[in-house]
């Protein structure tokens, strides 16, 4: 082979090593850029796969946002309406327990007025009484001698029992103090009876609302009813203010007789001076007779003491009852379960 042609044949192989030198170059190129096509599709397919599930996530957020809002407004439009209902209710209730207070307010002062003016009448007839007694006992007295007397003349008669103006002032003395004592029993019990319903009403409460919570009990009832229920039971406790106002009165009363029947003993009593000043002075007067004392003075000054020693205990029953009546009241007005019960 000449020189020549060797060098035909290396530039022909030159030249196909450029060619595919250069293929393969292209090759490379168009796999990159299609690689790269590739590569940048798949990136803006997951960018839109994610702005697509963003935007999805969005509007379910939107979506539960509206729903729970919606469920928020329906829910406080009902709670509203029922606070109103009950609002309602209760200025109903109010208003009626108001009506009846002072429905019972003004009939208890026209109460008072007619029993005042009774009051005035019996106390009138009750000193005319006690006038009238004291006439008849010194006419009793005045028979009494005038028949002892008869005796004397009359020996055919047997002796009349001897009594004396102090021991009928005595038996009368007797006679009132039984009178105090049973209604100062009497009092008793009617206040430890109000006294209970009155301090059982709140325990009942507690107790009828602990079993309410646990639905044994007014399954259909509300916490209201049942405080209004409550208020109505307290009503129905015996009102216990006409027997306070009663017994102040009959006190009164008792303490006149009393004055009375010191008088009646020969003790002037000064108005200011109390009834147990006046027992005391007369017990000294009568003692200062010496052997002219009268034993029978002296017991009957101190059966009226014992009296007014029960008249006293009264008095403390009676400040004791006007506690209860004002419990009692205010479980019907404003009771404790109204201002502090809760569920």
């Amino acid at each position: 082979m000449s020189h020549w042609q060797l060098m035909g044949v290396l530039a022909v192989g030159v030249l196909v090593i450029v060619a595919l030198a250069g293929g393969l170059a292209l090759h490379h190129v168009r796999c990159r850029k299609r690689l790269s096509e590739e590569r940048a599709q798949a990136i803006e397919q997951v960018a839109a796969d994610k702005a697509a599930a963003d935007k999805a996530t969005a509007d379910s957020g939107t979506v539960a946002r509206m729903v729970a809002e919606r469920l928020a407004a329906k829910r406080a439009a009902l709670e509203k309406a029922a606070l109103e209902r009950a609002a309602q209710d209760r200025a109903a209730v109010e208003q009626a327990i108001t009506e009846w207070a002072a429905a019972e307010q003004a009939e208890a002062e026209r109460v008072q007025l007619r029993k005042a003016a009774a009051e005035r009448r019996e106390a009138e007839e009750v000193e005319s009484r006690l006038r009238a007694v004291e006439e008849a006992i010194a006419e009793w007295v005045e028979a009494e001698q005038e028949g002892k007397r008869l005796a004397a003349t009359s020996p055919n008669k047997s002796p009349q029992k001897n009594y004396t103006r102090t021991k009928a002032i005595h038996q009368q003395v007797r006679s009132n103090a039984e009178t105090v004592a049973k209604e100062i029993q009497e009092l008793e019990y009617i206040k430890n009876r109000i006294e209970a319903g009155v301090d059982f009403l709140p325990i009942e409460f507690r107790q009828t609302v602990d079993e309410w919570k646990e639905g044994k009990v007014f399954r259909h009832s509300s916490f209201e009813d049942l405080k209004l229920k409550f208020r109505f039971k307290a009503y129905s406790i015996e009102d216990g203010y006409e027997l306070l106002y009663m017994y102040n009165q009959w006190i009164v009363q008792q303490r006149q007789k009393l004055r009375v029947f010191i008088r009646l003993l020969g003790t002037e009593l000064e108005p200011p001076e109390s009834i147990q000043a006046a027992i005391e002075r007369a017990e000294r007067n009568e003692q200062e007779k010496y052997l002219e004392m009268d034993v029978d003075v002296i017991f009957t000054l101190r059966d009226i003491r014992d009296t007014l020693d029960k008249l006293i205990g009264m008095e403390t029953l009676l400040k004791e009852l006007e506690v209860v009546c004002r419990k009692r009241s205010e479980q019907i007005i404003a009771p404790a379960w109204e201002a502090k019960g809760s569920l």
